[in-house]
């Protein structure tokens, strides 16, 4: 990778595959977002990301909501240039807690995965430079890890946490 062109190609090559994937729609045995309620949210709020898991007949839909202003005054990162303005070491101490409160059932936890992502919204890059990291935990103990209420909650052990610390509250939708 010693390249600066290859190096180039590569990142604007996986941009748009985290693109084009982040616009798409899932559906797992039938089980979509639509296969649920709308979230509530207010007006000046967007969906900044959205979850949905199936396991057996249990199945789960979480939505992130943040507000325009909140987005507005968000640290800015170009990707490129300089180091992460927040570290994902604070973000997954942020979510921590947050997931010890859906599961109060599970006594240890380890990250699962902690992915930099940006708003998604459309062909338009209303918010150019902000970006948010996308945690996602799991229990340590395979046994907590098989239990129904985890299975089915699979993305409530996911968080969303800002560069400026703030971390996201989920929305679960109910379904129809």
């Amino acid at each position: 990778m010693k390249n600066p062109l290859y190096r180039a190609i590569l990142t604007a090559s996986m941009l748009v595959a985290g693109m084009s994937c982040q616009a798409q729609v899932y559906s797992v045995n039938g089980v979509s977002p639509y296969s649920f309620l709308p979230a509530p949210h207010r007006p000046d709020e967007i969906k900044i990301w959205g979850c949905s898991y199936q396991s057996g007949d249990q199945a789960s839909c979480v939505e992130w909501y943040v507000s325009t202003n909140a987005l507005a005054k968000q640290p800015r990162w170009d990707g490129l240039t300089a180091v992460v303005p927040f570290s994902a070491r604070k973000a997954c101490a942020l979510a921590l807690p947050h997931v010890l409160e859906r599961f109060p059932h599970v006594k240890s936890w380890s990250v699962e995965s902690v992915l930099l992502r940006k708003p998604y919204l459309g062909e338009l890059d209303v918010y150019p430079d902000v970006w948010w990291y996308e945690i996602t935990f799991k229990p340590r103990a395979a046994e907590d890890r098989a239990q129904k209420e985890y299975q089915a909650g699979y993305c409530a052990a996911t968080q969303i946490v800002l560069l400026d610390g703030t971390v996201v509250p989920q929305t679960v939708l109910k379904k129809k």
